[in-house]
């Protein structure tokens, strides 16, 4: 059975200006002629004699006490007044004829009083909606449904209105207890004090409750929110370093934090994240399965000119330079496959694609994940913070195939594929985000019937150009216990993935001298970033060691940990800035095979 709470409501009013007449005065109370009912507030008096306290019960005609109105409460000499709401401890007091009797220093005086039946009340109102404001209370956009929960200390009529105003937003005939109802917020956006009533079967109204209620102006389900501005010293590391558009004619135009905007900066968490989350214009040209579709990309506003590029529709990213009304300008690196009708191999082009094709959307705004193709990791983003970072594999073009190259960009991960072979080798968890593109574990061969996987091929690769294309990713977790089942396992739709190119001219930095490393106290073995790396966490003779210490003689076998993907020697990352030096070439046979692609820019 439900427990019905009444808050006691007893206050004292002294009326000082009547004291001096105390003197000479005898205990004396007085009850209102009408009938009290719990619930309700009503006015009892008291003459005193003297300051002191006064105690008042209800008492039978026996002069047995029934009910205790007020314990103890503190009166001055002559009148006083206090107001009592028929309850004690939350309970109503009994119906009925009862004496009003008061007792103070030894004195007792008694008056005749009515009790009458508990007034309807609405215990614990409250609205319920998902948003609040700073100052605490309810929010609910205009014309969504709000859920107003209370309990009923009896049946009757529950009536909502908003104050000041004659028709009622609800009502309804409800029994006693607990209660829930619905309305449709159709107020226009602002505060509304809302008033909330309950009449019982005789007509008498409870008192009423008040409650506040924000309405918000009603957001379009598919606006997109105006990117942010670029901050001033993004704005600088943009000029001076490089970002995705670093071969971009137009580069310095586009004054918003995008993902082609970005600096190139990894430690940048909050700019990183922010290019994670904002939004991404896609191409869409309608047609079933559009996502392994593609839209070549003209040189010129009409289907008559050459074509320059591809573009995979639904997936992946473009930047838009200038929207017409039939053709619109964008940039992004063409994503040629071997059977595209133009083969252009990651080329960064700009060029012009149908504005009716043009579609933007809001990507995951929980997680994200950064591909570099020059370190060759994966970091993966959530909730604004650098989560994991993952070793990979991306691709390796050759004469024969340099649409081998993993193209660089924005994209989405858009679908799940699942396991699948190529050529000898299986890829499990994979999941689509350009075309033929994927996102998968890193291969195993089968033998042994298939009981057996065997790892020992392209696992000892990741960390450097290994696919045909695809991102290949760790199978061992990661510290935080992230690898390629943990993000098949949270997958969510539309997640952004920024590939990050090799431009020629960037560097990969070496850690800090003091950077402080893990590893067994051994000759042989792997230098760790944290000791919580799987590797050696619970070991004994677990030591550390900084990345300055590396070079020493002792230290010259320990190599990088796979698992928590620990930086390179200081050597090894010096051979591969070497090679990305400001105007050399770490591809000649990619860039061999772009320079023969002019010859094939004709549709097919």
């Amino acid at each position: 059975m439900k427990k019905i709470i009444i808050i006691v409501c007893v206050a004292l009013l002294s009326f000082a200006a009547l004291n001096a007449f105390a003197e000479g005065m005898t205990l004396a109370v007085g009850a209102p002629a009408e009938e009290i009912r719990p619930g309700r507030p009503s006015i009892i008096t008291i003459s005193a004699p003297a300051d002191g306290t006064c105690s008042l019960f209800l008492v039978d005609e026996s002069g047995e006490k029934v009910f205790t109105v007020v314990e103890n409460r503190t009166v001055a000499a002559g009148y006083n007044a206090l107001y009592w709401n028929g309850t004690d401890a939350g309970l109503p007091a009994p119906a009925g004829e009862w004496m009003l009797a008061a007792e103070m220093n030894g004195e007792h005086a008694e008056t005749k009083v009515i009790i009458g039946t508990l007034i309807p009340s609405l215990i614990s109102p409250n609205i319920e909606t998902e948003t609040e404001t700073e100052t605490g209370s309810k929010a609910v956009e205009e014309g969504d449904t709000v859920l107003l929960g209370f309990f009923a200390t009896e049946a009757g009529t529950l009536m909502l209105q908003e104050a000041e105003m004659a028709e009622p937003i609800y009502w309804e005939n409800l029994p006693a207890g607990q209660g829930e109802v619905s309305f449709q917020a159709e107020m226009n956006p602002g505060t509304h004090t809302l008033t909330l009533t309950l009449a019982g079967e005789d007509g008498t109204v409870s008192e009423p409750v008040s409650l506040t209620l924000e309405v918000l102006e009603k957001k379009d389900p598919n606006a997109i929110p105006t990117p942010e501005p670029l901050p001033d010293y993004l704005r600088e590391k943009s000029e001076n370093g490089f970002t995705p558009l670093h071969l971009s004619a137009r580069r310095g135009e586009d004054q918003t934090l995008n993902a082609w905007t970005v600096p190139m900066d990894i430690t940048d968490e909050e700019a990183v994240w922010k290019a994670l989350t904002a939004p991404i214009t896609v191409l869409d040209n309608g047609k079933k399965n559009a996502e392994k579709t593609q839209v070549i990309i003209r040189s010129q506003p009409s289907e008559a000119s050459d074509g320059i590029g591809m573009v995979t529709c639904i997936s992946q990213g473009v930047h838009v330079l200038e929207q017409g009304e039939e053709w619109s300008l964008i940039e992004c690196h063409s994503s040629s496959f071997h059977d595209s009708p133009i083969l252009n191999w990651n080329t960064f082009v700009q060029g012009y694609v149908p504005t009716a094709y043009l579609k933007t959307i809001m990507p995951n705004q929980e997680m994200g994940m950064v591909v570099d193709k020059l370190t060759q990791r994966l970091y993966l983003f959530r909730e604004g913070k650098l989560f994991s970072t993952l070793l990979i594999s991306t691709g390796v073009a050759n004469a024969k195939q340099p649409y081998n190259e993993t193209r660089a960009g924005e994209y989405l991960l858009i679908s799940k594929v699942g396991e699948f072979s190529s050529d000898n080798m299986r890829c499990p968890m994979a999941i689509r985000f350009n075309d033929g593109d994927l996102l998968h574990e890193v291969p195993y061969i089968s033998s042994q019937g298939g009981r057996f996987r065997d790892y020992s091929i392209n696992e000892p690769k990741l960390g450097t150009k290994a696919s045909h294309g695809c991102i290949r990713v760790q199978r061992q977790a990661s510290p935080e216990g992230v690898n390629q089942k943990w993000i098949w396992n949270n997958y969510r739709k539309n997640t952004k993935i920024i590939i990050w190119e090799d431009w020629q001219g960037r560097q990969i930095s070496v850690s800090k001298a003091d950077t402080l490393l893990y590893c067994v106290k051994k000759k042989n073995g792997n230098y760790h970033t944290t000791d919580r790396c799987s590797q050696i966490r619970g070991k004994k003779n677990v030591i550390t060691l900084t990345y300055g210490e590396l070079g020493e003689e002792e230290n010259r076998n320990l190599k990088p940990c796979p698992l928590c993907a620990a930086p390179q020697r200081e050597e090894v990352i010096g051979e591969i800035n070497e090679r990305y030096a400001e105007g050399g070439d770490h591809d000649p046979v990619l860039t061999e095979a772009r320079q023969k692609c002019p010859r094939k820019l004709k549709t097919k």
